[in-house]
């Protein structure tokens, strides 16, 4: 069985922007005190605030691997002042995961 080339979801997804805009919605759930942290399955309280966000874009450039975008590590734990993370287990094992990513694009370039 033949694998996939290294940059088939790019490639799929410059031939969706051909088709028109593509959009992509994220709503962010507000947390209230008492909610769960520990677990994010758990439920959060029964009428959460939201807040819709979204972008929307109708091409890609040449290339992800040359954008500015591409360079950078993103680290859930890095966080403004007054900003803590909870102890969830999930969020703890992000950091070190997308470091790992981070490298292994650098390596790639």
């Amino acid at each position: 069985m033949q694998s996939a080339p290294r940059d088939f979801l790019e490639r799929a997804l410059s031939e969706r922007t051909k088709k028109g805009p593509v959009r992509w919605d994220m709503i962010l759930t507000i947390g209230e005190p008492g909610d769960p942290e520990m677990n994010p399955t758990n439920s959060m309280a029964e009428d959460p605030q939201r807040s819709q966000c979204g972008y929307a874009y109708d091409h890609i450039g040449d290339s992800i691997g040359r954008s500015g975008s591409y360079k950078i590590n993103y680290d859930p734990l890095v966080m403004a002042d007054g900003i803590a993370p909870t102890d969830d287990p999930v969020l703890l094992f992000r950091s070190p995961s997308y470091a790992t990513s981070y490298t292994r694009r650098l390596r790639d370039l």
